[in-house]
């Protein structure tokens, strides 16, 4: 964001910009507030503030819309309005977009004044994104990066949510946000789950 790693800082610049209409300010604003970095957590003004931005065909705000109305996050959940807004993404070509910047964060991690963790969250959201609109690059690019125990036990491989997740029930490591997401994501996720339930009885004897 320009401002180091001051959350807080971060937030009330946006916040400024945001209220001047400006369409990115709105949509990082809007993950902030999702996620509760630099200001509360507020799921119903982060859903204002990507209904706002993709109003202005802002393609992240249109795809984080989506989930939020997939999953009833801030918002009456309305899978019809949720495929709606993924639909509208994608036509704005979303889904490469969305795939290069999370390659790119990935590229930059350590390399950023921002915490590494912050980075791959976003990095996770940006791929996992690209991946709900359809995109198969994503889907590996998710694949390659599943056996980070670092990442997949903070951060939902399915949609990119860092709060109210639940462990695998298999190898107690990733964290899934709900059982879709896990359903989607077992293909990337089956062989480091199977490895470490292995690990963990390796362990045990």
């Amino acid at each position: 964001f320009g401002v180091a790693h001051n959350f807080a800082d971060a937030a009330r610049y946006l916040r400024l910009a945001a209220d001047q209409g400006d369409a990115d300010a709105q949509y990082l604003l809007g993950f902030l507030c999702e996620h509760g970095k630099g200001t509360k957590r507020d799921l119903g003004e982060a859903v204002r503030l990507y209904r706002a931005a993709a109003a202005q065909r802002n393609v992240w705000a249109l795809a984080r819309l989506g989930v939020c109305l997939e999953k009833g996050r801030g918002v009456a959940q309305s899978e019809a309005e949720a495929a709606a807004s993924y639909a509208a993404a994608s036509e704005l070509g979303g889904a490469e977009d969305l795939l290069a910047c999370g390659v790119h964060h990935l590229d930059v991690v350590g390399k950023e004044s921002a915490p590494e963790s912050f980075i791959l969250q976003l990095a996770v959201s940006d791929l996992a994104l690209a991946a709900r609109l359809g995109h198969a690059g994503a889907v590996e690019k998710l694949a390659s990066i599943s056996s980070r125990r670092e990442v997949v036990s903070a951060c939902c491989l399915g949609c990119g949510a860092t709060r109210e997740l639940r462990l695998c029930s298999r190898c107690r490591v990733a964290a899934f946000c709900d059982g879709d997401c896990v359903r989607r994501m077992w293909p990337a996720h089956k062989p480091c789950c199977k490895q470490w339930q292995a690990d963990a009885a390796a362990t045990e004897e």
